[in-house]
């Protein structure tokens, strides 16, 4: 099998954001879609490993930050390269809280949305979710073709300068 072929899928990246108590966690995301206009719904998949995922439960909320067209590479790497076990990943990036959850201030859409349920897929859970709110601004999204050709050697860079300095370039 060419698993080549599975880069050919048509998706965004994005930004998944979640509470717990008082902590903020999220992680990147590149398997979210929706699945209904009427009543709106999607679908999610994380990683089962991540801190993110473990707090996701039916009847939890989170946010999902779309990811612009030009988001600083380090965005990508913050919430990807790190576990937010032992990081406060929203410490290094622009970002607000709206209706309690961290959502990217340089987002081109956000939602808010809750878990209705939950499938374990071994290494993944696939998350079906209502989705509360929606806001949107003119910027295009990022498509992950272009992350992979343009921007994933810029995100590795900052990251390890990021590591290397301890200074986020966002701030």
């Amino acid at each position: 099998m060419d698993k080549a072929a599975l880069d050919k899928i048509s998706y965004g990246l994005y930004v998944s954001g979640v509470r717990d108590e008082n902590w903020y966690g999220g992680c990147i995301v590149d398997a979210f879609m929706q699945v209904t206009l009427v009543p709106p719904t999607i679908v999610y998949s994380s990683m089962r490993k991540n801190r993110t995922d473990e707090i996701l439960k039916p009847g939890t909320r989170f946010s999902i930050s779309v990811l612009p067209a030009d988001v600083s590479p380090f965005v990508i790497s913050n919430f990807g390269f790190q576990s937010g076990r032992t990081v406060d990943k929203w410490a290094n990036v622009p970002h607000q809280i709206t209706d309690e959850l961290p959502v990217l201030t340089d987002a081109c859409a956000y939602f808010i949305c809750e878990v209705i349920e939950a499938k374990d897929l071994q290494t993944h859970t696939l998350f079906h979710c209502h989705v509360i709110d929606a806001v949107q601004n003119e910027k295009p999204p990022l498509i992950y073709a272009s992350y992979r050709e343009s921007m994933k050697k810029e995100a590795t860079e900052l990251f390890m300068a990021f590591k290397k300095s301890g200074k986020s370039p966002l701030l």
